[in-house]
C-alpha cells in the first residue's frame, strides 16, 4: 500500500523541524491531508466503509495532535489549525451518507474545543 507508506513519511516530516517551516508548512500539511483523503477515497471505491472512516478519523486526530503539540514548530501548528476543515468536511460527508450525524457533531465539538484551547496564534 504505497499511500500508507506516504502517510508514514508525512507523519515523520510533520514531527521534524524544517529549516524553513514558514515556507514548507502549508505544502507539508496540505500534502499530508490530501494523501490521507485520497487513501480514504480509495477505500470508499472498494466499498470498505470501516477503513474509510478509520483513515478519515486518523487524519483528523493527527492534525489535531500536531496542532496541540507545543514541541511542533508554530508554522506547522498554524497550518494544522487552518487546514483542519479538510478532514472535518470529509468526515461530515461520510457520516451524512451513513446517517450518523451524531458522531460527526461529537468530533466537530472536540475539534472546536481543542482548537480554542491550543490556538497557536
Amino acid at each position: 500500500m504505497s499511500s500508507d507508506h506516504a502517510l508514514r513519511n508525512y507523519h515523520h516530516e510533520l514531527t521534524c523541524h524544517c529549516l524553513r517551516p514558514g515556507l514548507h508548512a502549508p505544502m507539508l500539511v496540505a500534502n499530508y491531508i490530501e494523501t490521507a483523503l485520497s487513501l480514504a477515497k480509495s477505500f470508499e471505491k472498494q466499498r470498505n466503509p470501516l477503513l474509510q472512516e478509520l483513515y478519515l478519523k486518523r487524519t483528523l486526530y493527527e492534525i489535531i495532535n500536531k496542532m496541540c503539540d507545543p514541541l511542533i514548530h508554530n508554522a506547522i501548528r498554524k497550518q494544522c489549525l487552518e487546514q483542519l476543515y479538510k478532514p472535518l468536511l470529509a468526515l461530515k460527508r461520510y457520516y451524512k451518507t451513513h446517517n450518523n450525524t451524531a458522531k460527526f457533531l461529537l468530533l466537530e465539538r472536540e475539534a472546536r474545543v481543542l482548537s480554542h484551547e491550543f490556538n497557536p496564534f
